[in-house]
């Protein structure tokens, strides 16, 4: 193990010229990046989704994905620098197959890569890793990070890929207001007949054209400069540099639990912000790239679940919601489909035209004072507490036919 040439974070941060946001070279690469932690446990289940995941991403695409496992070391006082002490840890962290694929971190790391921000944990700070594994691997243009417990019940690569075509499709009009609701197919003929009412709602130019418009006393917006609002296809054709899997909401008002967590940012009050519920999303170099250079800087940072999300909305990058199907184990009041469709509809949307998936006591978000306000969450295929996604895989994996899905999460062994 000790002659063996490993990955490994740099020792020491540069002078930040590795970092510039105006590189645009691109490769077409993607890393498919796996968070864990050196006491995880590995079932059997879940090594032979790992080995099928490698396969389909990896080597089915040619390198197009590659897959990487980044793990916590949660003893921060063990120097990773060390290379005896590396590859120890690695060696008692990782199972042998995975050796490969693995990079090792603890917060002792992230705390001299970001000095000012003073949070390194993972639930708040979960895309700092994210960002030095960019730096490391600059040949990626875009990082997909997924948890342990996600599982996809079909071929992962045409699902991550598909989701990459579908964003990149989509014009930016009005794509804020879109993001800010969930698509329910049972009320719509089309995502196309979706697209066009919120375009109806938003007509007479209301909807966040570019950049917010009060991003300008946060940042220096780098994204690109919007064309006249008459330039309704703009967009079409151009990457997203982010993508989540749960529609994209303004946390403000909302009395979600991290609502008021903005460290750096003044005035605080006033911060334009975005947050999508499970920190699993695509981000792109130049997002990563903005988001360390400010917290090198200044050390401002929001949570998780808001960081990649607010970035991308005070520089006006393109971000979009993919939807996907989720499954809710539950009897649902009407007897066809439409009907069941504004049932749900009601469940998910308490919020404004603009902000329609938020809104005070947003369905999906734990508040102090209510907890969930839909506990009907509890039953969905996709959410951040195990719900009715354990039972989907099981059957799948034990020969059920079923729609492909994101599952998440999936904890039971």
């Amino acid at each position: 193990m000790s002659h063996r040439s490993l990955m490994r974070f740099p020792s020491q941060t540069d002078d930040g010229s590795l970092w510039s946001t105006s590189e645009t070279r691109t490769t077409g690469r993607t890393a498919v990046v796996l968070r864990t932690w050196n006491a995880y446990q590995y079932s059997d289940n879940q090594l032979a989704w790992m080995r099928a995941m490698i396969t389909e991403l990896s080597l089915d695409t040619g390198g197009h994905f590659q897959v990487f496992m980044l793990v916590n070391v949660k003893d921060n006082s063990l120097d990773l620098f060390d290379d005896h002490i590396y590859s120890q840890v690695l060696e008692q962290s990782v199972l042998k197959e995975f050796l490969d694929v693995a990079l090792l971190y603890n917060e002792a790391i992230l705390r001299k890569w970001y000095p000012k921000v003073g949070e390194y944990g993972a639930q708040d700070q979960m895309y700092q890793a994210l960002q030095v594994f960019s730096h490391t691997f600059p040949e990626f243009d875009f990082v997909w990070q997924l948890e342990m417990d996600a599982r996809f019940t079909g071929n992962v690569a045409e699902m991550l890929t598909h989701a990459g075509e579908w964003a990149k499709r989509q014009p930016r009009k009005n794509l804020w207001e879109r993001n800010g609701r969930w698509f329910i197919p049972a009320l719509w003929e089309s995502y196309a007949s979706f697209s066009a009412h919120v375009d109806e709602e938003f007509e007479n130019n209301k909807g966040i054209w570019g950049s917010h418009p009060y991003a300008q006393f946060y940042i220096d917006p780098q994204g690109p400069k919007p064309p006249a609002r008459t330039h309704s296809s703009w967009g079409v054709g151009e990457e997203a540099e982010l993508i989540t899997l749960a529609p994209l909401i303004d946390p403000v008002s909302t009395k979600w639990t991290y609502e008021g967590t903005i460290r750096g940012f003044k005035p605080a009050l006033n911060l334009p912000r975005r947050m999508a519920i499970v920190s699993m999303t695509r981000t792109s170099r130049r997002l990563l790239r903005l988001i360390s250079h400010e917290q090198r800087k200044s050390g401002s940072w929001v949570v998780s679940e808001s960081t990649p999300e607010t970035w991308s909305l005070l520089h006006g990058l393109k971000a979009v919601y993919v939807p996907h199907l989720v499954a809710f184990n539950m009897e649902l009041p009407g007897e066809t489909l439409q009907e069941q469709g504004r049932e749900l509809d009601h469940m998910l949307h308490k919020g404004p035209a603009w902000n329609l998936a938020g809104g005070e006591h947003a369905g999906l978000l734990w508040c102090p004072d209510v907890g969930l306000p839909e506990h009907r969450w509890l039953n969905a295929s996709y959410f951040y507490w195990a719900g009715d996604a354990p039972r989907v895989w099981w059957e799948y994996t034990n020969g059920t036919c079923t729609y492909p899905l994101v599952l998440h999460p999936v904890k039971s062994n």
